[in-house]
């Protein structure tokens, strides 16, 4: 018995054990706001006294507290900070490259990612797709917001107050024979977007060009760019349901990684 509880002590101090437990210990209270060391010992397969001695050095480390109406520990303001700088550092056009480049080789299409700048969308990234047709449209152009999939994305995405401000004040000019120029068919169209969770552009912008587009999110839940892939629309067209699916799992990945959590969002909203 001697031995074994010494085998056990020593576990207990070398280095990287203590890291791997502190780390579980750290995971478990992201998943459990407050919680008591007991019950995060038992879900953790611990030791009682392994977790009290870890959970103490994490609070004079500040990346635990306990919280003094409740009693219970909880995640300190050492990991908010650590968070906060993460999110900071962590800019779309680091993020979204690599994930556009996988879903230009999954679609075969261009790819796009825009930002909102006043009334329109303006093109920060293009890759052109793996077709032998390619599209031509230069970095800093301009997207109109009610007659591109990129804009439709975005607007979709705004909180209501601030999208009915914005359509207020746009000019809703007719590009082609397929552009939305009323705005009651805009409200409506992008409910369906919103639902849907992807844009549609059938010729709205260039008649033969059709794309599938979605809204990119950052860790305040607020949209802040939008992403599509591009191409010939009697390619597109017909792959609308299957492109829109990957354009919106690429949109998801990359807020992710800004720090966009959706389970909290559809709770919250």
């Amino acid at each position: 018995m001697a031995k074994r509880q010494a085998r056990e002590s020593a576990a207990d101090a070398a280095p990287v054990g203590t890291l791997e437990r502190g780390l579980s210990i750290l995971q478990y209270f992201k998943r459990r706001p407050e919680s008591s060391i007991p019950e995060a010992a038992q879900a953790l397969n611990l030791s009682r006294s392994s977790a009290y001695r870890i959970a103490e050095r994490l609070r004079e480390l500040g990346f635990l507290e306990i919280n003094p109406r409740s009693g219970m520990w909880r995640l300190g303001r050492e990991v908010v900070q650590l968070g906060v700088v993460a999110l900071q550092s962590a800019d779309v056009m680091e993020v979204a490259p690599p994930i556009l480049h996988e879903l230009r080789r999954r679609t075969g299409e261009a790819v796009n990612l825009a930002v909102f700048d006043s009334d329109s969308m303006v093109l920060l990234f293009r890759e052109q797709g793996t077709q032998s047709i390619t599209i031509s449209s230069r970095l800093g152009a301009h997207r109109p917001m009610h007659a591109s999939g990129l804009g439709k994305a975005f607007l979709a995405a705004m909180p209501q107050d601030e999208r009915a401000r914005l359509i207020e004040r746009l000019s809703l000019h007719r590009f082609s024979p397929s552009t939305i120029v009323e705005k009651a068919r805009l409200e409506k169209d992008l409910g369906a977007i919103a639902k849907r969770g992807y844009a549609i552009d059938r010729g709205e912008f260039e008649p033969t060009l059709a794309c599938a587009a979605t809204a990119v999110f950052d860790h305040r839940r607020q949209p802040i760019a939008a992403i599509s892939a591009s191409g010939p629309a009697e390619r597109v067209a017909p792959r609308f349901h299957e492109i829109g699916a990957l354009v919106a799992e690429a949109g998801r990945a990359i807020s992710e990684r800004l720090g966009f959590v959706a389970k909290v969002a559809a709770e919250a909203g």
